[in-house]
């Protein structure tokens, strides 16, 4: 007779206390119409895992018809296209109600995605929306059709401040939202943003060009002991769980890292059963670390000399504090800087322009290439808050 099988385990960490509680802050009007609410946190901390296991699903639960969209899916598509595409899709869900609600015309045409009507339009042909529809339009039809009060989750939504289409959709979303949440006979309808850098994030809240100037930012507490001893329950290993807790923070509170470290404890404690597992586990956590700085650090080392010291700058330039004003990326005292910098590490007769078409050269390269990201206002900011803290501790960048 075979063995019978053990019970399938839940892959994911679930934080129900905490969906429950953002849950109310985004849905909290007690205060006024609400604005929106922003979640900041690093990248590879956990944050869309807990959207989409956690967050989303207790949206559902209190009867909201949810629309998510994730803006880093593809960095390659215009991120205006990413979120005219979820709306697309939920209003193909309700196509029969949205044509009812849009009284349905002979003639069907396209949705406009952008700032006061102008911007990003997709094809909406197969669905029955007027070809004057607008977003606000569209997302009314849905809501009526759902009789939901309509929430919209975007994931990394500072990538929309890199293209105009984007900025432009966010525009579009509050003014459907405002029409939403103050027209008699609407259901409503609130906005969550999450995003993997704080500053670029706060742009969208903090700069009254922005469309949600304003609106709620909040820190997303990262993963801590209990994720810890639940990851460290499964791996079925006999660790100190403070000492483990102590690892999994000297990783950034990031899961991937430490569960591969885990991983590697699990199989070296099987081969050797005699090692201290607790210090073996801090040992490979510390050198997975080690070994993925170097790495980037030798790829920044073996970047053209200008675009390292571009990088290199710009983080420097993060120690100046967000109150310093920083010069410009094309100005006479940030080739000075550049200059200064080559010639520390290449000799004064390194022969590398600074000029202003070699520096915007050297910037599109390193976007290229994932190191930079840029607005559309065209600010620059380095990717990665963990590249960032790697080169600023290297020589203080």
């Amino acid at each position: 007779m075979p063995p019978t099988p053990e019970p399938t385990q839940d892959p994911f960490f679930h934080r129900p206390e905490l969906a429950t509680a953002l849950a109310d802050q985004a849905l909290d009007t007690s205060l006024g119409t609400s604005g929106g609410m922003f979640l900041a946190a690093p990248r590879r901390t956990g944050k869309s895992t807990f959207l989409r296991q956690d967050l989303l699903p207790e949206f559902e639960r209190r009867n909201l018809h949810v629309i998510y969209v994730d803006l880093w899916v593809d960095k390659a598509q215009n991120p205006a296209i990413h979120i005219a595409n979820a709306i697309r899709t939920e209003l193909a869900r309700e196509d029969g109600p949205v044509a009812k609600t849009l009284k349905k015309l002979s003639t069907m045409s396209k949705l406009t995605v952008g700032a006061w009507g102008n911007g990003l339009s997709f094809d909406l042909s197969q669905l029955h929306l007027s070809k004057d529809a607008t977003l606000a339009d569209a997302l009314k039809a849905l809501s009526k059709a759902s009789q939901k009060k309509l929430i919209l989750v975007i994931d990394e939504a500072q990538h929309a401040l890199t293209t105009e289409e984007g900025i432009n959709a966010l525009f579009s979303l509050k003014a459907a939202r405002d029409s939403l949440n103050t027209d008699p006979g609407q259901f409503g309808m609130q906005l969550v943003a999450t995003g993997s850098n704080r500053d670029k994030l706060a742009t969208l809240v903090n700069g009254r060009e922005q469309a949600f100037y304003g609106a709620d930012m909040v820190q997303f507490p990262t993963l801590g002991k209990d994720y810890v001893q639940w990851l460290v329950g499964r791996a079925k290993l006999d660790l100190d769980l403070d000492q483990a807790t102590e690892v999994f923070l000297s990783l950034g509170s990031r899961p991937e890292p430490f569960r591969k470290a885990l991983s590697q404890t699990r199989l070296q404690t099987a081969l050797a059963p005699t090692q201290d597992a607790n210090a073996l586990l801090a040992n490979l956590a510390a050198k997975g670390v080690s070994d993925a700085k170097t790495d980037f650090l030798n790829t920044v080392a073996s970047l053209p000399p200008l675009q390292s010291a571009l990088l290199r700058q710009l983080a420097a330039d993060t120690l100046l504090g967000p109150d310093v004003r920083r010069p410009g990326l094309f100005s006479a005292a940030m080739k000075a800087r550049l200059l200064a910098r080559l010639e520390i590490e290449m000799g004064a007769a390194h022969g590398v322009s600074v000029e202003t078409p070699a520096v915007q050269n050297a910037l599109d390269k390193l976007r290229e290439e994932n190191f930079l990201w840029r607005s559309q206002r065209g600010s620059y900011s380095v990717e990665d808050e963990q590249f960032l803290e790697w080169l600023v501790e290297e020589t203080g960048a």
